[in-house]
């Protein structure tokens, strides 16, 4: 079921909002709210995972699931997932910055899946920029000499800042009990230039399982825009 939150604070330009969709074996499925139907009840792995447009576009594409086993001499068994995210804005609409999370559960009640790796772990950066700032200081000499000297010393105080595109990744627990069954990704434009973030973000997650039952993935997506493109009603 979707589930929209929006938040404006005071002495912030950014506008908040947050879509979570619950992923069920069926597209479709009465709660799903998921809008994106499969082609047979057994289609597991649709490729369209969300499609939402508006001032901003936002599309996830599935582009491969991989099953294997953790390593040829595991007794776990493996997934690999591989997710691609478009952000299509129109005119001057921008995302300041996207949050990604993928919940994993098990199928079965005694069953357990864990996240192993996620793409991108730690803090990346991308297209990195510098500002400098330039402040005058100015000093009058009278105070310190004959007084037919009417000039000023200036002092030039010079601080450089670095700004650039950030992606940060991991992998979390659910309410502080292992294993790690979440993987996040958040992606920020550059602070200096506000020109929103790129265009697209493939990610990948590697998950282990201890059966081959069915397990369930739960997407939840957070982004910051601008207010201009939160009044065009973004999604």
């Amino acid at each position: 079921m979707s589930d929209h939150d929006q938040d404006s604070l005071p002495g912030q330009l950014d506008y908040v909002e947050t879509m979570r969709l619950e992923m069920y074996e069926a597209g479709g499925v009465e709660g799903s709210g998921f809008h994106v139907f499969n082609v047979a009840p057994d289609q597991y792995h649709r490729a369209e995972v969300l499609q939402r447009t508006g001032a901003i576009a936002i599309t996830c594409n599935l582009e491969r699931v991989v099953h294997g086993a953790m390593s040829a001499d595991s007794n776990q068994y493996a997934s690999l997932i591989v997710m691609e995210w478009l952000f299509q804005p129109k005119g001057s609409s921008r995302i300041s910055e996207a949050t990604i999370e993928l919940l994993f559960e098990a199928g079965s009640d005694d069953g357990s899946v864990e996240v192993e790796k996620v793409s991108f772990p730690g803090t990346y950066s991308l297209m990195p920029t510098t500002q400098a700032k330039t402040r005058d200081a100015t000093v009058g000499v009278e105070q310190f000499a004959s007084s037919s000297l009417s000039g000023k010393w200036e002092k030039t105080i010079t601080k450089t800042t670095s700004h650039a595109i950030t992606l940060s990744g991991g992998k979390r627990l659910i309410n502080n009990r292992p294993p790690s069954r979440i993987a996040t990704w958040t992606l920020s434009e550059n602070q200096s230039q506000l020109a929103g973030i790129p265009a697209s973000l493939k990610v990948a997650v590697l998950v282990s399982r201890d059966d081959q039952e069915k397990f369930f993935c739960r997407v939840a997506f957070t982004c910051k825009t601008d207010l201009k493109t939160a009044t065009k009603s973004f999604f």
